[in-house]
């Protein structure tokens, strides 16, 4: 991966004590960390060139056991290098917008560094909300590794609880626009939002009902789980190449039996179908062709070959969506997927995950 310019990371905890941790009975309140990334002044990206497992400091040797006892090794890890300063000085002349992301199920909140850095390198400021005791484990800023948890509450009440922390990031992006290296950073009034997978569903539930969010971007979120109010923003319906019916149950067969997994499948392309029959005019469905579920993330690139080209595609329909419809850059978006710079690897589809193309002709 190559990096345009360095970008900076800030970690803060956020602690709310007037809800109860849901996934350890033993601790008394909900506490997550969130990194906080942004553009920053000074040297070249290759000044700061560090290895992927620099992300989970101060844990650094935790991290890669744990890697480790899930097949993913020492060298695997070190293929992947990122630019990321830690507490760096933020390159600001004015305020600039904020990305709130939230990850999917199991998958570390800056598990997503290829997006990310892309994002920020476009002048967007992006904030990752880590869920503890979900993620395979998760590092906080003191050293404290959390596990992830060997139950879990059902999935509306994991929605619930990521939508409840989501909502108090945003309240304290207030907060951090009046101290130290955040001062002044966010523009309040261009907050949008991303999640893959659960976290899709999750953000998609907060544009639902939080005004403050102005739009939505969902790397292959969990449709089955969005329930029937619609956000009434800008939507961008990412999906992986196995967008309809028969292709998803295809990619699900061997997680479960027959029967559960054409269920499972039939509620996801049901809701994926609501959403496209509700989508506001600013909405959008497409599929990245030869994408998979967790070629959204960085694990995608630990744990098997994914082409340059599908990374790519993600990077640039994201950043140009968020160019067109979170800071108001006219036709961004829109000149991109119809235009002749468009990905070759990228396809409109519509409600039941056909190609909009292939449907025209039938």
């Amino acid at each position: 991966m190559s990096f345009k310019q360095q970008i900076g990371r800030i970690i803060k905890v956020i602690e709310d004590k007037t809800r109860v941790q849901p996934f350890n009975e033993d601790e008394e309140h909900r506490s997550f960390p969130v990194s906080i990334f942004y553009p920053v002044r000074g040297a070249s990206p290759e000044d700061h060139e560090m290895k992927l497992l620099s992300l989970f400091h101060p844990a650094s040797d935790v991290a890669k056991t744990i890697f480790s006892k899930v097949g993913i090794d020492e060298e695997m890890l070190n293929t992947i290098s990122i630019s990321v300063v830690d507490n760096a000085m933020p390159e600001l002349h004015r305020s600039i917008p904020v990305v709130i992301f939230s990850p999917g199920f199991g998958i570390d909140r800056d598990l997503y560094i290829e997006t990310i850095t892309s994002v920020v390198e476009s002048g967007y400021a992006v904030v990752t909300v880590g869920v503890p005791y979900d993620s395979l484990f998760t590092v906080f800023p003191d050293g404290r590794v959390v596990l992830q948890a060997e139950r879990f509450p059902n999935d509306d009440e994991q929605i619930r609880t990521r939508m409840q922390d989501i909502q108090l990031v945003i309240e304290h992006l207030k907060k951090w626009n009046e101290e130290g290296l955040l001062r002044g950073m966010f523009d309040m009034n261009k907050i949008g939002m991303m999640g893959h997978s659960l976290g899709g569903a999750s953000v998609f539930k907060v544009g639902a009902v939080d005004d403050r969010v102005r739009c939505i971007i969902l790397f292959d979120a969990s449709l089955h789980l969005i329930g029937d109010e619609i956000p009434d923003v800008p939507l961008l319906n990412m999906r992986q190449e196995a967008a309809s019916f028969p292709e998803y149950l295809e990619t699900i067969r061997s997680e479960a039996d027959d029967d559960t997994s054409e269920l499972i499948a039939a509620a996801f392309i049901e809701g994926q179908r609501r959403l496209y029959d509700c989508l506001p005019s600013t909405g959008s469905f497409v599929k990245i062709v030869g994408a998979n579920h967790l070629s959204f993330s960085t694990v995608g690139r630990l744990i098997g070959a994914l082409p340059p080209s599908v990374t790519t595609a993600i990077q640039r329909v994201t950043v140009a969506f968020l160019k067109e419809f979170l800071n108001d850059e006219q036709g961004a978006y829109t000149d991109l997927i119809h235009g002749i710079h468009r990905p070759s690897n990228l396809v409109e589809i519509n409600g039941i995950g056909l190609a909009v193309e292939i449907q025209a002709q039938m």
